[in-house]
């Protein structure tokens, strides 16, 4: 089963200089801990890295082969023949007029058609799927700074996959809001500050809450999610937690 860093599974991760009453976050993934989103994009670009190397290194050894070499060199000759026909129209002809209709030639014909019809059926798929791409419902999740999210709807919901998975997570006793980017996270530092002004929540609950905060402003530029809205945005830089209106949590 290919992994899916949707599905990573949220568990404690070693001990720390944190008490041990705070929360920690990491992603298990078959069977490996990684403590951010970066390690495990880490961990998924080596693997398909080394699945390239070793395609290259097996497509290397299959070239010298002997079925190798006799399928380049079909290969090469199929492509010199096509060219050769396409510049030479006369050469379709027999030497009495008549078309070419020896079965070599009738055989690289169908050759020519089956490819000509496979790359007509790939192009035709591709439109298709772009297409059903940009007919698909959106997500109507509205981001702090008020632009829609417009991702694919999940499973006939509202929302996407992921903001999906994200309004289930929410709390019912005191809502901080997803928590998603650097304005969200200003906005839950506000919503905990009235809670803390009210008196909703105690010093030891406020606490916990900041680090959560705190761990979520760290977090935040490091997900799939923030790059790609970054890169659709043109911002290359990264929100430190000091933009942020945060600072260390000792």
């Amino acid at each position: 089963m290919q992994n899916d860093p949707q599905n990573t599974q949220p568990v404690t991760p070693p001990s720390d200089s944190r008490p041990d009453d705070f929360p920690r976050a990491g992603m298990l993934v078959d069977g490996q801990m990684f403590r951010s989103q970066k390690e495990l994009d880490d961990f998924h670009r080596q693997r398909a890295e080394r699945q390239a190397a070793h395609r290259q290194e097996q497509q290397e050894k299959w070239r010298l082969t002997p079925q190798g070499k006799l399928c380049l060199e079909f290969y090469q000759k199929f492509q010199e023949y096509k060219e050769y026909l396409e510049t030479h129209p006369l050469a379709r002809k027999r030497d009495d007029g008549a078309a070419v209709d020896f079965t070599e030639h009738q055989l690289f014909q169908e050759g020519l058609r089956v490819a000509q019809e496979y790359e007509r059926e790939r192009l035709e798929k591709d439109l298709r799927n772009l297409r059903r791409a940009r007919q698909a419902a959106r997500c109507e999740h509205l981001h702090a700074d008020g632009r829609r999210c417009g991702s694919p709807h999940f499973g006939g919901k509202r929302l996407c996959y992921m903001h999906h998975r994200m309004e289930e997570a929410r709390a019912t006793k005191l809502d901080l809001g997803l928590m998603e980017d650097a304005e969200s996270i200003q906005l839950a530092i506000m919503k905990l500050q009235r809670a803390v002004i009210d008196g909703v929540v105690d010093e030891k609950q406020s606490g916990r809450l900041a680090y959560l905060i705190q761990l979520a402003a760290w977090n935040v530029t490091r997900t799939r999610m923030s790059r790609r809205e970054a890169a659709d945005d043109g911002a290359g830089e990264e929100v430190g937690l000091e933009e942020m209106g945060l600072e260390e949590i000792g």
